[in-house]
């Protein structure tokens, strides 16, 4: 988590820590307990939501790198079969003007079906297998693109799932904030301990500094 969902959840967390510390004031049947125990499970989620976005986030930058990979497998396979169809006057296999790798993945497919009968002439021409290569250049490209597809959805419903845990928790204290308020107008050190631990951290960006200024110098 980063920014404001990342500084909400530390400061869920600090409020864990008050309740462990403060345990007389959240009995489980009471209004405050039963607030400060969803509070505590929003935590515990968070944290699952959390090593899902990280890993997430990870296997798209996994599935990034076996795509580009995969793309120029496949795109080196297809300039060869078509320098190679260039020589043996076969105009079918040109080179697409389209580069994107859907269109690489249904012309390698295309093409794979268009070269059965005519694979001795290619083998004749020093390329005994590349049909088996070509098909599996394209499976790989096809799989890593529903590896990242795959891997952007899961991340994006760790992040949905984050946003709703957030406000559920932060309902479940909107709850909770007036009745410690009430419990401990009278005990004025604990009330400042709850208000700080409530407290959602504003962002602490460190400007940079500004560049020295040389002194001019006049010329004499």
């Amino acid at each position: 988590m980063t920014g404001f969902n990342k500084r909400v959840f530390e400061m869920l967390g600090r409020l864990v820590v008050f309740a462990k510390a403060y345990p007389l004031f959240f009995g489980k049947d009471t209004l405050a307990g039963q607030s400060m125990a969803a509070i505590e499970a929003a935590v515990q989620k968070l944290l699952g939501l959390d090593k899902s976005l990280e890993g997430g986030s990870a296997a798209i930058k996994r599935s990034m790198d076996d795509r580009a990979k995969a793309r120029a497998t496949l795109r080196n396979c297809l300039e060869t079969i078509s320098q190679t169809a260039k020589g043996l006057k076969l105009a079918q296999f040109s080179m697409p003007r389209g580069r994107s790798d859907q269109t690489l993945v249904s012309v390698g497919q295309l093409w794979a079906e268009h070269a059965e009968p005519l694979q001795q002439i290619f083998t004749d021409s020093g390329m005994p297998d590349f049909i088996e290569k070509l098909n599996a250049a394209v499976g790989s490209l096809q799989g890593a693109i529903d590896d990242q597809t795959f891997s952007k959805g899961a991340r994006l419903a760790a992040a949905s799932a984050i946003e709703q845990t957030r406000g559920d928790a932060l309902s479940a204290l909107q709850r909770l904030d007036p009745i410690m308020n009430n419990l401990l107008r009278n005990n004025t050190p604990v009330l400042a301990v709850w208000q700080r631990a409530r407290r959602v951290e504003k962002y602490s960006g460190v400007k940079p500094a500004a560049p020295e200024t040389q002194p001019t110098v006049a010329e004499t």
